[in-house]
């Protein structure tokens, strides 16, 4: 991914991603990450109140409104959601 001001950014997306301690760099990498993170979900959603919010090592490129879409096809799916009562049985 290339930023507006032309840094070139690798975005790596990972489906079930390790976090392992599997090098010296990626045991500092994970750590950072892992702290970054919760910054992030902490402190972001709140940085309109505050005029500077800690969101570690990330850096905000794009900002759009939020938006889901459902997927495609599944426009006229009904998925109720239906329960009954379970009795605990305790002795």
């Amino acid at each position: 991914m290339v930023s507006d001001d032309n840094r070139v950014w690798l975005i790596e997306v990972n489906s079930s991603p390790s976090m392992d301690y599997s090098t010296h760099i990626t045991e500092r990498l994970v750590k950072m990450v892992l702290s970054d993170l919760v910054k992030v979900i902490v402190d972001y959603p709140n940085a309109k109140k505050k005029k500077k919010c800690d969101i570690g090592g990330f850096e905000l490129l794009h900002k759009a409104k939020m938006q889901v879409d459902r997927p495609k096809g599944t426009m006229t799916l009904n998925l109720p959601v239906e329960g009954k009562k379970v009795k605990i049985y305790r002795e």
